[in-house]
């Protein structure tokens, strides 16, 4: 009945504080960050402290300054392909949301990579040289790219293209975001910066498949009890931000997501929300591993 509540007064939050966006961008590639063993495992170790920590929505205590190296891979016809506005644009579109628990983000350098073999990520030798030459230990780096493909990576499907990508705070030197640079406007870095700072996907299922009724939302999903079940709003959310989809979970109920939250697969204008829970989770992540980028 309380979360029943909580529910209820996000659904109104979320209609009075989201402005559908009309710009054309569609969503064409889905986000590249998938959940792990090895991270759930960790959520789920840190589940009962996280729900302890004390955190009190826009009242944290200071400022965190997080530099960002800005690393553009040219193209094979020696261009940018993107505009360094483009991401100060993106990032001010993160920021505006990350104020929220006192973190905010800021191109400290910006670096141009004159080698395209680089501009296409895989899961190989050429990623591992990339930073190895270009990764600084106490930024986010981020590379823009011209595309990214996680067919070698073996949580992921085989010959998967996508639009981001980035590591979990658990990892070691996991402080890299990859973005094809078509999706360097827009909500998509605000996405990555989500999962780089402990976030899954709404409608991740490595550690299960969350039901309709939510009765599994610490033990499924995202694990995280205030988002709403998401059965994958990818390529099922239409142009008017509805869900077109018609999804059951394994007891025959259809699924009724929400459209706007950032970290779901909708389309990047439809989405428009951290919930609190989201947001706790993100700051006690960036405490416990994060710390370290702190400017």
């Amino acid at each position: 009945m309380i979360m029943n509540r909580i529910k209820s007064g996000l659904f109104i939050f979320i209609l009075g504080v989201c402005q559908y966006s009309s710009y054309a961008q569609v969503t064409t590639l889905p986000d590249g960050v998938k959940g792990t063993k090895v991270y759930i495992n960790e959520i789920i170790n840190n589940y009962t402290d996280e729900n302890a920590f004390s955190f009190d929505l826009n009242t944290t205590d200071s400022i965190a300054k997080i530099p960002l190296r800005l690393n553009i891979v040219r193209n094979i016809k020696g261009e940018a392909g993107v505009s360094v506005g483009n991401i100060e644009n993106s990032l001010n579109v993160a920021n505006s949301f990350f104020k929220n628990i006192g973190i905010q983000f800021f191109i400290d350098s910006v670096n141009y990579v004159n080698d395209y073999n680089y501009s296409y990520v895989t899961y190989n030798s050429n990623k591992t040289e990339l930073l190895t030459l270009y990764r600084l230990a106490d930024h986010v780096n981020l590379f823009l790219v011209d595309s990214i493909n996680l067919g070698t990576y073996k949580t992921s499907t085989p010959g998967r293209t996508t639009y981001g990508f980035t590591y979990f705070p658990v990892y070691k030197d996991s402080n890299v975001i990859f973005l094809d640079k078509e999706y360097a406007s827009g909500k998509y870095l605000t996405t990555m910066l989500g999962h780089f700072m402990g976030l899954l996907a709404t409608h991740d299922t490595v550690g299960g498949i969350e039901q309709v009724s939510e009765k599994n939302c610490d033990k499924s999903g995202d694990f995280i009890c205030d988002t709403y079940a998401d059965p994958n709003l990818y390529l099922q959310v239409d142009s008017t931000c509805t869900y077109t989809g018609s999804a059951k979970d394994s007891n025959g109920k259809y699924y009724v997501p929400t459209v706007a939250n950032i970290m779901s697969d909708s389309q990047d204008n439809c989405k428009c929300v951290f919930t609190p829970l989201q947001y706790r989770r993100m700051y006690y992540y960036y405490r416990k591993y994060r710390q370290y980028l702190k400017n």
